[in-house]
């Protein structure tokens, strides 16, 4: 009665959104990352579709993490089949809703290549900035507005050394912001304001921008910079007095590329700067039906299988309904019925007998209750 048309309605406002799409993330609706199927699979080579969707799926992580700002700022990723020519994401599009297929083709111009499956247009004053740094040989391109980031952009002081995560990006370039859309000149002073052995730039009361070789690296590169912006910001509140910024030898602190990559080959599996942790969030999106496309090195990291048995009963229900809609009664039992069902129920553990002639953990430590439930089947 009541529960079953409050159920429904709270279905409605919050899982699929007024519009139909989600307003929740992780939930019902979700836009599939690699949506490259049929004609658009056969479109593009092997090596452009991998990248199209390595990098709608980091424009996806970037909101999940909210280092976006509405439809503003961009990441731009060099094509590895042809170094002139670069995907951008389309000028009017949240980052929760890029895909690959909807990835814009430009030249170094900002001239659109390939349109991409919207109708959308290239913010090619916002590209002006990516290109300038693509221009210093960076494949890809990370520029974001993150609050912590866009904080410390403002302050004096740069980023101080108050964590590993702040020693780890080492050294950090600042570049001068000098207004919304960069003439040439200013692109010119943007590439030279990158140091050579830079992989992160903070640009002066503007925001973040990691490069890198690979979308991984890259992605790694500002989740660390970013973290350090965001301890920083917060601590300051105790006042500069009360910190201590560490002081340290840039030369010995780490040698070669991030610390992390050091020993780091689970079971025998070679992964490279970024590409363990990537992997990690790609699972994430994956587990949320995002359908990232992503190429695993390792698919599967658990040893064991799925046990054969449950370990929760099916939940208490909706009154009036007997248990889960039936495949039966799926056919007469309205849409507004099974949603009010699923949404209604609450999960309530009960122990659960193992297959006959095997005792539970708690029964063979003498700690079980010694009652028998059915063993359940799905």
């Amino acid at each position: 009665g009541i529960n079953a048309e409050y159920g429904k309605q709270w279905y409605q406002r919050r899982v699929r959104g007024p519009t139909g799409g989600s307003e929740f993330k992780g939930l019902a609706n979700i836009r599939q990352v690699n949506d490259l199927n049929g004609s658009l699979r056969d479109k593009y080579s092997k090596s452009e579709r991998e990248m199209r969707c390595k990098l709608a799926a980091l424009y996806r992580l970037t909101s999940h993490f909210e280092w976006d700002h509405i439809i503003y700022s961009h990441i731009t990723a060099r094509l590895p089949d042809n170094e002139n020519h670069y995907l951008i994401n389309p000028y009017g599009m949240q980052y929760s809703e890029i895909t690959a297929s909807s990835l814009i083709k430009v030249d170094k111009d900002g001239k659109i290549i390939d349109p991409g499956s919207t109708v959308l247009p290239v913010n090619k004053a916002g590209f002006k900035l990516n290109s300038a740094l693509h221009e210093t040989g960076q494949n890809i391109v990370y520029h974001t507005h993150s609050h912590a980031g866009t904080a410390i952009s403002a302050m004096k002081c740069g980023l101080l050394n108050l964590c590993q995560e702040a020693i780890i990006v080492r050294p950090v370039s600042y570049g001068t912001y000098q207004g919304f859309v960069p003439n040439r000149a200013e692109q010119v002073q943007i590439k030279k304001d990158l140091n050579e052995d830079s992989h992160v730039m903070i640009l002066e009361n503007h925001g973040l921008v990691s490069v890198g070789r690979t979308i991984e690296e890259t992605f790694l590169w500002m989740a660390q910079l970013t973290k350090a912006c965001e301890i920083q910001w917060r601590v300051l509140r105790c006042g500069r007095d009360n910190l201590t910024d560490r002081t340290f030898d840039e030369n010995k602190a780490f040698e070669g590329d991030l610390p992390v990559e050091l020993e780091c080959n689970p079971n025998g599996v070679e992964y490279g700067t970024g590409e363990l942790e990537f992997e990690s969030y790609m699972r994430m999106l994956d587990n949320q039906g995002a359908n990232t496309g992503y190429p695993y090195k390792m698919p599967n990291i658990f040893k064991d299988q799925i046990p054969t048995y449950p370990a929760v009963q099916y939940p208490p229900i909706v009154p009036g309904m007997e248990g889960p809609p039936s495949d039966t009664d799926r056919s007469r039992t309205s849409t507004s019925k099974r949603e009010a069902w699923f949404i209604n129920t609450k999960v309530v553990e009960q122990r659960i007998s193992p297959p006959s002639g095997r005792k539970s953990d708690e029964d063979a430590a003498g700690t079980g209750t010694g009652r028998d439930l059915p063993h359940l089947t799905r």
